[in-house]
């Protein structure tokens, strides 16, 4: 059986312990609400400090704006003559003139567009003539399309006419040729070739020569573009080019091709391709 005073120890040792906890759990309770005050603090110390930022950018945009009218006030001093600085009715004044300047400048570009809307309806006026001289009905956009088809026709007919005119002035009588070439240069005179033919022993490979230019003027000959990068034989020449050749002769003209042999091509057979090609076209043979 325990003695008193082993008891009274007892006692003494647990309730040491229990004090111990308790401090424990206070130390925490006033940590956790020093902690809570510390981040409350930062917070509104962040919120202090971006309502600060913000009131400094807008004054810096009120320093912006401000020089900007400063610079505007001088430039408007500058430009209206005004030695010092201008009063209410000097303003006014000079804002009134300014209405009326642009008011001017705004009658001005509208008499414009009134000019070029009267000289589109004059070339229109001009357009309905030209159509009823040529039998169109009037306001038709067919007839319209139709005339400016032959307008652009005509226009490249005539750059063709004047390559051919150049280039008889410029070859007259010293080449024995019969007709003139179909394409020419219109300044020059030079002969603007249609294909390059390249003779092998027993075929002829046709490819493009033309010139950029006269993609408008190859559309008019028939076949003529589908020709490009075909291979023929002497047999299947003559049905082929038959179209183009036509169109030649009605135009009394001749095409010009640039011609060039394989070297495995014997000289028969070079012969042979030589005078069928001369049969359609003028040569030029490359060395």
């Amino acid at each position: 059986m325990a003695t008193q005073e082993g008891r009274r120890s007892f006692l003494l040792g647990i309730t040491l312990n229990e004090l111990g906890f308790i401090m424990f759990f206070l130390l925490m309770i006033v940590s956790a609400a020093t902690l809570q005050n510390t981040e409350q603090k930062l917070a509104d110390e962040i919120q202090q400090r971006a309502k600060l930022q913000a009131e400094i950018d807008a004054q810096q945009e009120n320093e912006d704006n401000f020089k900007r009218l400063q610079l505007l006030e001088s430039r408007l001093m500058q430009a209206a003559g005004f030695a010092a600085k201008p009063s209410e009715q000097q303003l006014n004044e000079l804002f009134v003139r300014l209405q009326e300047a642009q008011a001017g400048i705004e009658l001005q570009q509208a008499n414009t567009q009134l000019k070029r809307e009267l000289e589109a309806l004059q070339d229109y006026k001009k357009l309905v003539e030209v159509l009823a001289r040529n039998g169109l009905a009037e306001g038709s956009s067919q007839a319209v399309e139709k005339l400016l088809n032959k307008a652009e026709a005509a226009l490249q007919e005539q750059k063709t006419l004047e390559g051919r005119l150049a280039y008889m002035q410029k070859k007259l009588q010293a080449n024995g040729l019969d007709h003139p070439p179909c394409w020419a240069d219109a300044q020059s005179g030079a002969v603007e070739y249609l294909y390059s033919i390249i003779l092998y022993e027993n075929k002829m490979h046709i490819s493009a020569a033309w010139p950029d230019h006269r993609k408008a003027d190859l559309r008019l000959i028939p076949d003529a573009e589908k020709l490009a990068g075909t291979i023929v034989t002497l047999e299947t020449l003559d049905r082929q080019v038959a179209p183009l050749f036509a169109w030649s002769k009605a135009h009394d003209c001749r095409h010009f091709v640039r011609i060039k042999d394989d070297r495995k091509t014997s000289k028969g057979a070079f012969k042979r391709q030589m005078l069928a090609i001369e049969a359609y076209f003028y040569k030029y043979l490359e060395r």
